[in-house]
């Protein structure tokens, strides 16, 4: 045989030993997803079901209404399928919950100036979310009226952001309330204070939303009556919270209860303001070792979203990355670490 049919004979086994190979991997993985192990049954057993996306009486129930019309059936079914198939793992529930957190995300990133992502599970619907480009940059416009940013990491890891963190607890449970397994998806809630000298300034007399201002959104607050809403709302609540902790600083019995979102964020604001060095001494739920054993670790994730700003619409997270640790924690469960992977929203 001459050399032309040594090649081609070589190539035809190399192409035969490659589909072998293909169909192989492939019915392995099948087999996998249907046999899961009786751990994974466990937990998919424990997940519980979904509570409406945000609390009775939220400030941000306009901006559900906005987010829902800008997601057609279509996209959001394009997306379950993609994210299952690509998890087979993962139980509908699960999937559920993760991407009901996301939505609550992007609510988050239409009320702050920028939003640090620190959910690895809640990023990776994200990521996928973005392969389906036309129908993501649709969605952003109908939601934002601009496009909005999954800005890449800066590279760097373990880099602590808790005023970052701080901010992400409190408007979180003002506008959806705290629950069990979003702490779980999140980590754990409450660990570092709202900065002293923020506080002072969004509950000064002479505190306006503006470019000037770097924690809400000023775009959206301009652009948007249902933003500037949920904005409004979570303003006035901060300061009615500041003035009692004002009134009443003798009181370091405060109770802490993360079952009522009411009682949880006075608490939080009261020792923000009373006792910061504390403040992660108070802030310990009740059930805290039913929370070490069922939560993930607060040592998660952080990226970030690009969404308000200047009417040019770039979008970017100088801030995006890093953790969320205060001075003196650990990255363990019941901290609120993140470790740099992702991007997020910054406006």
């Amino acid at each position: 045989m001459n050399t032309t049919t040594w090649i081609l004979i070589i190539l035809f086994v190399a192409v035969d030993v490659w589909i072998i190979s293909y169909f192989v991997k492939r019915s392995l993985r099948k087999h996998s997803s249907q046999q899961l192990p009786k751990g994974n049954k466990l937990r998919r057993g424990k997940t519980p079901q979904l509570p409406p996306i945000v609390k009775a009486g939220s400030p941000a129930s306009e901006l559900v209404g906005r987010l829902e019309a800008a997601l057609p059936y279509t996209y959001q079914n394009m997306l379950k399928q993609r994210v299952m198939s690509e998890h087979p793992n993962l139980s509908e529930q699960e999937y559920a919950w993760r991407w009901q957190e996301l939505k609550r995300f992007f609510i988050m990133c239409a009320v702050l100036d920028r939003v640090p992502m620190f959910s690895k599970d809640v990023d990776e619907v994200w990521h996928e979310m973005l392969m389906y480009t036309y129908e993501y940059q649709q969605f952003s416009e109908r939601f934002l009226g601009k496009m909005l940013h999954h800005a890449p990491n800066t590279g760097s890891e373990h880099v602590p952001i808790p005023n970052e963190r701080a901010w992400f607890d409190t408007v979180y449970v003002q506008l959806f309330g705290w629950h069990e397994y979003s702490a779980k998806l999140w980590g754990a809630f409450f660990r570092v204070p709202l900065p002293r000298e923020e506080l002072e300034a969004v509950t000064s007399r002479h505190f306006t939303v503006n470019h000037e201002q770097k924690r809400f959104n000023a775009w959206t607050y301009e652009k948007i009556p249902a933003a500037r809403t949920a904005i409004d709302a979570i303003i006035q609540d901060l300061q009615d919270r500041v003035r009692t902790a004002q009134e009443r600083p003798e009181r370091q019995e405060k109770s802490v209860n993360f079952q009522n979102s009411d009682v949880l964020l006075a608490a939080a604001v009261f020792f923000a303001w009373n006792a910061p060095e504390q403040f992660g001494d108070h802030m310990i739920p009740d059930e805290r070792e039913l929370h070490k054993n069922n939560s993930s670790s607060s040592c998660t994730y952080a990226s970030a979203c690009g969404s308000g700003g200047s009417d040019s619409g770039d979008g970017s997270s100088g801030d995006g990355s890093g953790s969320s640790c205060s001075s003196g924690s650990s990255c363990s469960s019941g901290s609120s670490c993140g470790s740099g992977c992702g991007g997020g929203c910054s406006s």
